[in-house]
C-alpha cells in the first residue's frame, strides 16, 4: 500500500515557496486535512501531475510505502507573511521587465495564476499606501508599474520624452513579430500574427487595436516617423490599457502625460 509522503511534499513546497493556499488550490484539499484525505485513491491523476510539476519533482517521489516516516519539516509560508513576500517578488520582477502580459509573468516566475493575482492585489495596496513613485497597473493584457501622477510637471515629462529618455524594451518574440508585421505592411502583403500573441501585442500598443486589422500600432508608426501623430490614449475602445504609452518609446499625446 502506498500513501503520500506528506513530509517530503511539505519540504518541496517550502523549497518552491508554495503556501498552504497554493497547495490547497492544486489538490482541492485543505492542507489541514491532508493527513486524512490526501490519498492516491482520492487525488486524480491530473491533480497528481499538476502537484508534482508545482513541486518540481516526479509523481513517484511524492508517494511512499505506508509505514515509512520522515522527520517533519516546517510548513511553507502562508497567510500575510507569504503574501507579502510574493508581492515583493512581483515588485522586483516588474522593475526588471516593465510592461508584460500576466500569463507571461506567471510563467516566467513559475507561479500559478491565482498566486499572481493575489500578489498583484497585495502589491497594489502596498504601493497605494506608500509615498514612493510607483503605482501598479493591472489589466487582463498587461501588468506593469506606472509613475504616480503629479510627481513631474507636464513640461518636465515633455522634455524627457522629447529627449528620448523613456523606457523602451521589446522581448525577442515581440521584436520578431513587429519586424515581420512592418515588412508585410510595407510590401502590401497579407499580415499574419499567431492568435495567442495578438492580446499581448495589443496590450503593449505594438499591434493596432481591435477592429483595425492586423497592422502596426499607430504609436509604432509615429515613433518611426511614418505617421503624423500617435493614437490618443482614449481614442479607441479596443486599446484597453488606457493612458499607457507605447513600449516603442512614443511621445505622449497632448503635451506629455507620461508613464
Amino acid at each position: 500500500m502506498t500513501a503520500f509522503d506528506l513530509t517530503f511534499c511539505r519540504e518541496r513546497a517550502r523549497a518552491r515557496a508554495l503556501t498552504d493556499e497554493d497547495l490547497a488550490q492544486l489538490t482541492g484539499i485543505p492542507t489541514a486535512d491532508w493527513g486524512r484525505r490526501l490519498t492516491p485513491h482520492i487525488l486524480t491523476a491530473a491533480a497528481l501531475f499538476a502537484l508534482a510539476r508545482a513541486l518540481d519533482t516526479s509523481p513517484e517521489s511524492l508517494l511512499r510505502e505506508r509505514g515509512h516516516t520522515r522527520r517533519l519539516q516546517p510548513r511553507p509560508r502562508s497567510g500575510a507573511a507569504g503574501q507579502a513576500a510574493h508581492a515583493t517578488m512581483l515588485h522586483t520582477a516588474l522593475l526588471q521587465t516593465g510592461r508584460i502580459h500576466p500569463d507571461d509573468l506567471a510563467s516566467a516566475l513559475q507561479w500559478p495564476a491565482h498566486r499572481l493575482q493575489r500578489a498583484a492585489r497585495v502589491l497594489a495596496v502596498q504601493l497605494e499606501q506608500q509615498a514612493g513613485p510607483h503605482r501598479l497597473v493591472h489589466t487582463p493584457t498587461t501588468l506593469h508599474l506606472a509613475a504616480q501622477p503629479g510627481l513631474l510637471t507636464a513640461g518636465q515629462q515633455q522634455n524627457l520624452h522629447e529627449g528620448g529618455y523613456t523606457a523602451a524594451s521589446l522581448s525577442p518574440v515581440e521584436a520578431a513579430a513587429l519586424t515581420r508585421l512592418l515588412h508585410v505592411t510595407a510590401h502590401g502583403l497579407p499580415a499574419t500574427v499567431p492568435a495567442e500573441q495578438i492580446p499581448r501585442l495589443q496590450g503593449r500598443r505594438l499591434l493596432a487595436p481591435f477592429g483595425v486589422g492586423l497592422a502596426p500600432h499607430p504609436d509604432v508608426l509615429f515613433a518611426l516617423g511614418l505617421a503624423a501623430c500617435p493614437l490618443p490614449a482614449s481614442g479607441s475602445v479596443g486599446d484597453a490599457d488606457g493612458p499607457a504609452i507605447a513600449a516603442a518609446g512614443t511621445p505622449p499625446p497632448g503635451g506629455g502625460a507620461g508613464r
